[in-house]
């Protein structure tokens, strides 16, 4: 008895531990987004502002643009995530129901894919996006992320697919029911927690990513979140931490609102086929 508390009591302090090391730093930057900067720098450290302050919030906006990249960013995610799950259902369902030739092939090209860098396509990316004219666009931009999002939720919807039992399939078949049919009706509704995981993996993807986007946005109306708060951090004077954590909450919003509404379909969607068997 007294080993099985042991093992218990180890066990909550190891999570409290984890909830710490990952829950502080979010912490820390929401409380520094409503402190002066006297109450950023003073030492010891204020763990819990004395003083509530919305100046470094009126900053962020009129200074610097952050609804804009907000806006863009949330734009440029959710197109992402539409267009990349409508292309990577009906492909996830075309591998799993149908045999062809080379299919072994192309499933392991897509993972291939996945696996090659994003940035060795950044130089063909530049050269074409100018040439079509739509170099330092949130459409050019939304194309990139697309493709670099098709492998991943392609793959994970050829595993979710494959998880259906084959006689549901048949009794669709027996009853006269269509291929997009069946698509539509019976197979998309029942791998709905496993769109949501994919969803939120693209949406944050999108949402998140930097490298290309410094390279093929370089206008300020066009700029995504991540460009536009790293063009805060100053090196040559004081950096704005006050103002740098209130984009930083403001940046998290869409994160913390993922986490709060789909909690259940997330939890459903990892066990309901996501690794393929």
């Amino acid at each position: 008895m007294k080993k099985h508390n042991a093992e218990k009591f180890a066990l909550y302090l190891l999570l409290a531990l984890f909830v710490i090391v990952f829950l502080f730093p979010i912490y820390w930057a929401v409380t520094t987004s409503f402190k002066t900067p006297g109450q950023i720098m003073k030492v010891p450290p204020e763990f819990f502002p004395s003083n509530w302050n919305l100046q470094n919030y009126v900053e962020v906006f009129t200074k610097h643009q952050i609804g804009t990249y907000f806006i863009n960013s949330l734009v440029v995610a959710v197109t992402t995530t539409l267009c990349a799950i409508i292309v990577a259902t009906f492909a996830g369902y075309g591998f799993s129901r149908f045999k062809f030739r080379g299919r072994a092939f192309w499933q392991y090209a897509i993972i291939v894919m996945r696996m090659v860098p994003g940035l060795v396509f950044i130089i063909p990316y530049y050269i074409i996006f100018q040439k079509l004219g739509i170099l330092d666009t949130l459409f050019g931009l939304i194309i990139v992320y697309i493709t670099a999002a098709l492998p991943l939720a392609i793959w994970l919807f050829m595993g979710f697919f494959d998880e259906l039992p084959t006689e549901m399939f048949e009794a669709a078949k027996i009853d006269g029911c269509s291929e997009f049919g069946t698509y539509w009706r019976i197979a998309l509704p029942l791998i709905v927690p496993g769109i949501v995981v994919a969803a939120i993996l693209v949406f944050l993807a999108a949402y998140n990513e930097f490298s290309l986007s410094l390279v093929l946005i370089f206008t300020d109306q066009n700029k995504t979140l991540p460009l536009g708060i790293s063009g805060m951090i100053q090196l040559q004077k004081d950096t704005p931490f006050g103002t740098l954590a209130a984009a930083g909450t403001i940046a998290f919003i869409p994160a913390l609102v993922l986490a709060l509404t789909t909690q259940k379909y997330v939890q459903a969607g990892i066990t309901a086929g996501a690794v393929k068997g």
